[in-house]
Order: structure tokens, then sequence, then C-alpha cells
């Protein structure tokens, strides 16, 4: 069952939503490295991260929302789905918010609690999307 944001048969958020994991968990990876090495060079990476990850992410998410209005889905998906889309958008929420604390001080505490906060919500919405994947073929298409 695919959507209508497509490029010739492929789904834009899968496509794009590889990158807010990569950039998320490399920013929650700087984050442990500057608080074990006391570098500030890892929370600016951290924050660089973060931002490319926000952005990207609400571009897959607006290619997500798409498909969720256009899949024609069972009521146990649509569950599923709204919990995907739920913790997703909490989770950018989080890191946008930890990337507005954290612009002026990369260092943050509370910005990098933001980050870890994010990071855990992140789980769970992409737990919540690869339920939807996985089990009820949503994104997915027959093959030819």
């Amino acid at each position: 069952m695919q959507g209508k944001a497509a490029v010739r048969g492929h789904p834009v958020h899968l496509m794009l939503v590889s990158f807010p994991v990569a950039f998320w968990t490399g920013a929650l990876g700087c984050d442990i490295t500057g608080g074990v090495t006391h570098d500030p060079f890892w929370f600016r990476v951290s924050v660089v991260a973060i931002a490319a990850g926000t952005v990207v992410g609400a571009l897959a998410a607006i290619a997500g929302y798409i498909d969720y209005a256009t899949v024609a889905m069972s009521h146990a998906a649509r569950r599923t789905a709204n919990g995907h889309l739920w913790w997703s958008l909490a989770a950018i929420v989080a890191f946008a918010a930890a990337w507005f604390v954290r612009a002026g001080t990369p260092g943050s505490a509370l910005g990098i609690a933001l980050t870890a906060v994010g990071s855990a919500i992140f789980l769970i919405g992409g737990y919540f999307g690869s339920e939807l994947s996985a089990r009820y073929g949503v994104g997915t298409r027959e093959p030819s």
C-alpha cells in the first residue's frame, strides 16, 4: 500500500527518513563523546547534526503525512500510523527545541537533555513506523 508521495514508485518518506535517523543518532553520539572528552567541538558538531536532522525530518514528515492521508489502511494499521505520526512529530519538536536552546550554547545541559529525550521519543516513533511497514505493508508495493 503506497501513498501519493512517491517518485517513480519509490516512497519519498522512506527516502528521507534515513537522514534524520543518522543525524540525530550522530548528535547523541557527539554529545556522549563531548561529555567524555570535555571537548566543546563535539557539542558544536551535535548542534549541526540536530539542525540537519530537524530540517530533513520536517520534509520527511510532510511526505509521510501525504502518505498517511492517501493510503487506505485497516483500523489496526491506522492506529499504528497515528502512533508513528504523533511520536515522530514529538521527536521533531524535541530536537527543534534542542537546536534552539543549543544554538548559542552548544554544551547546554538543558539542550543535551532535550537531545536525549528526542532520541528516546524518536525510537518509539521509529518502532511504530517499522510496524507500519513490516506488519501492515504501508509504504510498500506489490512486486511487479
